[in-house]
């Protein structure tokens, strides 16, 4: 999202508003967790003060994320508020070309960091209780000692 600046400092306008939609595109979903995410919506200000401009501005979307436990897909919804000062002068700062500055690095940084480590499906009774070599057992259960079968004849050299 490119926002144009010139009316912004050619203008009187204290604050210029934002207001649009960020698609981001497919290859950025990569070596994420991200399998797809609706065009985000961007809401908000920028205002210049001397040599910097503050942004303030919120985002919000639906990333689609795997469940932890059936991988299948779940509809994650996030939120975010931004508050950015963007000088002219920083090293770190976003580049203003021709009076235009683009802030999808922004708005894509941050949800980056809105992704979950991990998300459950509401309803999870239909993932599988036993595989290959394990299966789901309750805490009553875990507390029962057991024997391993395979040691199980070690019990006859115990010396009573």
């Amino acid at each position: 999202m490119i926002i144009d600046l010139t009316k912004l400092i050619y203008s009187n306008l204290y604050k210029l508003p934002i207001k649009g939609e960020v698609i981001v595109p497919d290859e950025m979903l990569k070596n994420t967790d991200i399998r797809r995410i609706s065009p985000v919506k961007v809401n908000g200000y920028i205002s210049n003060n001397n040599e910097e401009y503050e942004l303030n501005i919120t985002i919000s979307g639906t990333m689609i994320l795997p469940c932890a436990r059936t991988l299948k897909d779940i509809e994650y919804p996030f939120s975010s508020e931004i508050d950015e000062v963007i000088g002219e002068n920083d090293d770190d700062s976003l580049e203003i070309n021709q009076n235009r500055l683009d802030i999808f690095p922004i708005v894509w940084q941050n949800i980056l960091v809105d992704v979950p480590l991990r998300v459950l499906a509401p309803d999870t009774s239909d993932a599988p209780q036993e595989g290959d070599g394990w299966k789901v057992i309750s805490e009553e259960e875990d507390k029962k000692e057991t024997i391993d079968p395979r040691l199980a004849k070690l019990k006859d050299y115990i010396i009573k």
